[in-house]
């Protein structure tokens, strides 16, 4: 659908070649289109005197009143010679005195024009919001009006009697510059944020003006300009963001939208990962990495206190050997052993998750222990991985080189993968391949986005 940008374009071009040139005849071939069609014939005779623009609208100003004109999903003008072929999607000729013809095509009908023979009557009837890009003066106006409202922030931004010429494509552009997410309540944006808004508004759709609006599937133009603005949209249509991150889409409001969920977080907010043993988190935690999220695995950290001279130095003082599988055949059997030893390296593997979650406005935290050490305090949403006990041994066997019972040793371990379940936000059967863990992450990610402020 053109937008503010694409309509602006329009106008400039139209302006450019109808000033001064009088209706002679009107053919209207789809009446429905020109919701006032008895004034049609009021049009012949009159000049086109200007061509200006409200919103998404077209107003030709004409030499005794003001032909009002929306171009609604598909509507574009030709201004053509006289022998210029019809087609049937063609509902409204305008022939002029220099020979020409202006043309409004319509492939779904959805356009519509209004006749006014005076200003004040058109534009009490499109009661529209300021423009987008120069709303900015209007800030207080509108954050009053925002406040009041628990629409979804992108629903209201595309409602044109709050601001006018966003439409989905601006939309999805102007909530990503403010890092915002499309569906939290309009009301809970701050003043500073919706000053961001604007801002970016102004700045978006003035760079889409200068570059003739944007040319893609849903709208081009008919009148010799190709848009370049597409070439600057950041996440409208995209598969990645600039930074490199996953963009996902869901529906607000009916209108599919772009968002990158890293970029896009509004608040601080750590996701928690955990299941069974072998139950594919690395794999997952890899994954995420790849799709730009932020992550932390307690693995890798434990790993890292291994290395660590001063843990190294109290364990060797506790145990008489700091080598891993060492201190494994002396924990494993030994409860109390084994606190011990958990009390030597778990705050250090603590304090870098915590430095993970306050370094990070979107963090993915792998903690394969997270309820067996209470450490659900860190995270905001739960993953959970499952998967059957057989396929689990299975895994773990075939990873650590070890047996069925020393597998089934290690598994009971640990808190009941039921509990775990029992106690998650979100649950993963994670039994199949990689690519279908995968992509049910995938849908959870979107699922917690969703959620976020619903």
């Amino acid at each position: 659908m053109p937008e503010l940008a694409e309509v602006e374009t329009v106008r400039r071009v139209l302006k450019s070649e109808l000033i001064g040139q009088t209706i002679t005849k009107i053919d209207l071939l789809y009446a429905p289109i020109f919701e006032n069609s008895e004034a049609v014939k009021d049009l012949i005779g009159q000049t086109y005197v200007d061509i200006k623009r409200q919103g998404k609208y077209l107003i030709f100003c004409l030499s005794r009143g003001y032909l009002l004109s929306h171009l609604r999903m598909e509507g574009k003008y030709f201004y053509t010679d006289l022998d210029y072929p019809l087609n049937k999607h063609m509902h409204v000729i305008i022939y002029l005195d220099n020979g020409k013809k202006l043309i409004y095509q319509d492939v779904r009908k959805f356009g519509r024009m209004h006749y006014y023979e005076d200003l004040a009557s058109l534009e009490a009837d499109l009661d529209l919001g300021p423009d987008a890009n120069l709303a900015l003066p209007y800030l207080d106006e509108l954050y009053a009006k925002l406040a009041k409202s628990r629409l979804p922030l992108k629903s209201l931004l595309l409602d044109q009697n709050f601001i006018a010429g966003l439409g989905n494509i601006y939309v999805d552009e102007v909530i990503y510059a403010a890092k915002l997410l499309p569906n939290m309540p309009a009301n809970l944006v701050t003043k500073d944020e919706l000053k961001t808004i604007l801002e970016a508004s102004k700045e978006i759709l003035d760079l889409a003006i200068i570059n003739k609006g944007t040319t893609i599937r849903s709208y081009t133009s008919s009148l010799g300009v190709i848009g370049n603005y597409q070439n600057y949209l950041k996440v409208h249509t995209k598969e990645k963001c600039p930074l490199g991150h996953e963009i996902i889409t869901y529906k607000v409001g009916g209108r599919t939208s772009y968002v990158c969920p890293v970029c896009q977080t509004p608040k601080k907010i750590a996701i928690g990962i955990t299941g069974g043993i072998a139950s594919g988190k690395s794999n997952v935690l890899n994954t995420l990495k790849e799709w730009g999220f932020a992550v932390c695995d307690s693995d890798t950290l434990v790993k890292e206190a291994y290395q660590n001279e001063q843990i190294l130095a109290q364990i060797e003082a506790k145990f008489g050997t700091s080598k891993r599988l060492e201190l494994a055949q002396i924990v494993f059997n030994d409860a109390t052993k084994r606190k011990e030893l958990e009390a030597i390296i778990h705050p250090y593997v603590i304090g870098k998750l915590e430095e993970a979650k306050a370094n990070n406005q979107l963090v993915f935290l792998d903690i394969p222990l997270l309820y067996e050490c209470q450490l659900e305090y860190l995270v905001d949403k739960v993953i959970c991985l499952k998967l059957p006990l057989e396929l689990e041994i299975e895994r773990l066997c075939t990873r650590d080189n070890i047996t069925k019972d020393y597998a089934l040793k290690k598994i009971n371990s640990q808190l009941p993968l039921a509990d775990k379940v029992a106690l998650a936000d979100y649950v993963i059967d994670s039994s199949g391949s990689f690519a279908e863990t995968n992509k049910k992450i995938k849908e959870v990610v979107k699922e917690i986005f969703y959620g976020l402020y619903m």
